[in-house]
């Protein structure tokens, strides 16, 4: 878990330590960083490593966190804006954003953590569910399972495409994708 406290010496730290820690990618496997490669390479102390961080995935964490609470600001502002209430209405917002901020997937796929991704989105999509079932006019519980599959579908989407070198525009793919996915997708292509 990380820690960063709010003042502004311990987020440069926090930031300082992130840096470090992509450059080091840059030049190495992550599994082989090692906490004293990323001192190092940071030039600060362990003990600033540790009051913010308790490991180096929190690193990627941290970013990620803070890359998915800017797309969810992002998200809502669209979502206002177009005044749409499609189930689709996030895949365009979401890929426009990456399409702009995608460096965190790229480290998260270069260090094979997707599963720091896939918590982070859960965390945010959490609040969402109850609007979800009430959408679906059913329990709560069951829209959690359909809201689960859409959202991994939502991370595979933007991973396969970020890995793929983003050829295509984030509206094409969006408006494609949703062509594609309302004309053939049924329970049992699912399962």
């Amino acid at each position: 878990m990380y820690h960063i406290k709010q003042d502004q010496r311990a987020q440069r730290s926090a930031e300082t330590i992130y840096n470090a820690l992509v450059t080091l990618m840059n030049d190495q496997p992550y599994d082989t960083i090692k906490v004293s490669d990323i001192i190092r390479q940071a030039d600060v102390g362990r003990s600033t490593f540790y009051r913010n961080f308790d490991e180096i995935d929190d690193i990627l964490r941290m970013r990620c966190d803070q890359v998915f609470d800017e797309m969810v600001r992002y998200i809502a502002v669209y979502r206002q804006e177009q005044k749409t209430v499609d189930p689709w209405a996030l895949l365009k917002p979401m890929l426009r954003y990456f399409y702009l901020h995608s460096s965190i997937i790229d480290q998260l796929l270069k260090a094979d953590r997707i599963g720091i991704m896939q918590a982070a989105f859960r965390k945010r999509s959490q609040p969402l569910q109850a609007q979800f079932a009430r959408q679906m006019q059913v329990d709560e519980v069951y829209a959690a399972y359909v809201a689960e599959v859409r959202f991994n579908v939502l991370i595979a989407i933007v991973t396969h495409w970020v890995k793929t070198g983003k050829r295509q525009a984030p509206d094409e793919l969006a408006d494609t994708l949703k062509a594609m996915l309302n004309n053939m997708i049924t329970v049992d292509q699912l399962l």
